[in-house]
């Protein structure tokens, strides 16, 4: 039998997610269990993860590098309105609600992305239901958190006119 000196899918995520403060919360056995349900995506400088507007039925945790976020407005300008380093996360609005995708996010340089579908996590929650709780909480704290930075950011614009 040839020996390889590549990681495992699984071992990849895992590897991955255990350097996320997102999974902090979760106990060896439960990263573990999560792994075999997330895949990895690398994405080149200038790819395209996903367009506004596109159905969206997962999210991405970034565990190298760096993406952009573009929305479009008024007058069908193209807006960076924020950038997702290393660590962060995107997708998850559209992940749970199955809402279109309300930004379009591209590379900003070589990255790579670890990725939970819709369906994985409602396999999640199936499986191991206390774990599929403890990653919903995980997410809603995340919406919670980016909500607030986009109040206080919509607080300062106003506060400056």
């Amino acid at each position: 039998m040839a020996m390889t000196n590549e990681l495992s899918t699984v071992d990849r995520v895992l590897n991955l997610i255990s350097e996320m403060a997102f999974f902090n919360h979760f106990e060896s056995l439960e990263l573990s269990q999560i792994s075999k349900h997330l895949t990895v995506r690398d994405i080149n400088k200038g790819e395209v993860v996903f367009k506004e507007g596109e159905a969206g039925d997962y999210m991405c945790f970034v565990a190298e590098g760096l993406l952009h976020v573009h929305k479009d407005i008024e007058d069908e300008k193209d807006v960076i309105v924020s950038w997702i380093s290393s660590g962060k996360s995107l997708g998850e609005m559209s992940m749970l609600d199955l809402s279109p995708r309300s930004a379009t996010v591209v590379g900003a340089r070589q990255s790579t992305l670890v990725i939970l579908s819709r369906a994985h996590y409602d396999m999640v929650i199936l499986r191991h239901p206390k774990l599929g709780v403890k990653l919903l909480a995980g997410i809603a704290r995340l919406l919670s958190l980016y909500l607030r930075q986009a109040t206080g950011k919509l607080a300062a614009e106003i506060a400056t006119r």
